[in-house]
């Protein structure tokens, strides 16, 4: 990882922590008897670090559960200016990451289907994309999934899922809330645990889409609509020119064993 990227990681951290903590500062302390500051969200329970991080996480996020929700003015108020600044902040991080990963996860092992086995590259592209479809759904959903069900105790394996699904598609209908059952074990470590899953769950999902992008401008689906001028983005084109000697794919999808053009 780079200078830039870690740099830009700390940068992001220290924004949610300045948001949970200032949410925490300004509804989870109770107030002077003239001025009184609610101690307790929508659903009852206190506020406190672990309950701001997860909300300004879902609040950047544009999940938004609706369960927790600031009461004081002061705290609708400085919801309103952190989510006005913190969502393009998000965007930009995520979309700084996704870049960051496409090299070694998505043009790499593309690379490495050509020159190993033979693909041309859109049938590079189309394997390259089923198996990424296929770990990101193992990490993102279905393994998270197991912790969420033994965790939660209530919930079924498909409310887990059906969770995770909802949550990393930005939805965040809020029938499911994690870590709202009164007594559960290190609550604020799970509620940390939640903030971090829905980041890193939602780096996954935009890589699977820009993977799914590059896969339709290859073979031409996006042509006007994705890209100005329906081409393959520039570094596609360089990284995926096909095998030496001007060996034709096959109809399957295969060319020769060659390695592929530098």
């Amino acid at each position: 990882m780079g200078r830039g990227a870690v740099l830009l990681a700390g940068a992001y951290a220290g924004w949610l922590l300045l948001g949970a903590l200032g949410l925490w500062g300004l509804e989870g302390t109770p107030g002077s008897p003239r001025t009184p500051r609610p101690s307790r969200n929508l659903n009852g329970s206190e506020w406190d670090f672990a309950t701001s991080l997860l909300f300004v996480t879902t609040l950047l996020t544009t999940v938004g559960y609706g369960s927790v929700a600031p009461l004081s003015a002061a705290g609708k108020a400085f919801c309103m200016a952190y989510a006005v600044v913190g969502v393009p902040i998000t965007m930009l991080t995520l979309t700084a990451a996704v870049h960051r990963l496409t090299g070694p996860l998505v043009d790499r092992p593309r690379l490495y289907l050509q020159a190993r086995w033979g693909y041309s590259r859109r049938g590079a592209a189309r394997a390259h994309f089923v198996i990424l479809v296929g770990v990101t759904l193992g990490v993102s959903v279905l393994l998270p999934a197991v912790g969420f069900y033994v965790l939660e105790g209530t919930w079924t394996y498909l409310d887990a899922v059906y969770f995770c699904v909802i949550s990393l598609c930005t939805i965040g209908l809020g029938d499911l809330v994690p870590a709202e059952q009164p007594g559960q074990p290190l609550r604020q470590l799970y509620q940390v645990a939640v903030a971090a899953y829905l980041l890193l769950g939602l780096t996954g999902v935009l890589l699977l889409a820009r993977t799914f992008r590059r896969l339709a401008e290859l073979h031409g689906v996006a042509s006007g609509i994705l890209s100005p001028d329906g081409a393959v983005e520039e570094e596609d084109a360089g990284l995926l020119e096909g095998t030496k000697g001007g060996e034709k794919p096959t109809r399957g999808g295969h060319g020769g064993r060659g390695s592929v053009n530098g």
